[in-house]
């Protein structure tokens, strides 16, 4: 893409969103409240958590992802679940046969 002063501008990727997260069960699971979590993570940041457990924040940086695992002491593969397009053709690829 070129701008109005004809400089190359990289184009922006879409950002990748997670499918969704195991915050709540976990939470439940260890007995912890969620605003333990927070408090642990954000600083009592509790309405951050809530967006991110109730799928309203689907898109987090890693640094933040990290910290919600560490907290709940699993690996971040237990508590976010992320599908994408290739995933999602190699599941159905699984499923037909």
């Amino acid at each position: 893409m070129i701008n109005k002063i004809n400089k190359k501008v990289k184009e922006k990727k879409p950002k990748e969103k997670l499918h969704s997260n195991r915050i709540k069960a976990i939470l439940e699971e260890i007995g912890m409240s969620q605003q333990e979590l927070a408090d642990i993570t954000f600083e009592g940041n509790s309405g951050y958590i809530s967006r991110i457990i109730h799928g309203q924040r689907r898109c987090i940086s890693l640094p933040v992802a990290f910290k919600i695992s560490e907290a709940l002491g699993r690996p971040i593969e237990q508590v976010f679940i992320y599908k994408n397009k290739t995933t999602d053709n190699h599941e159905k690829d699984l499923d037909m046969d």
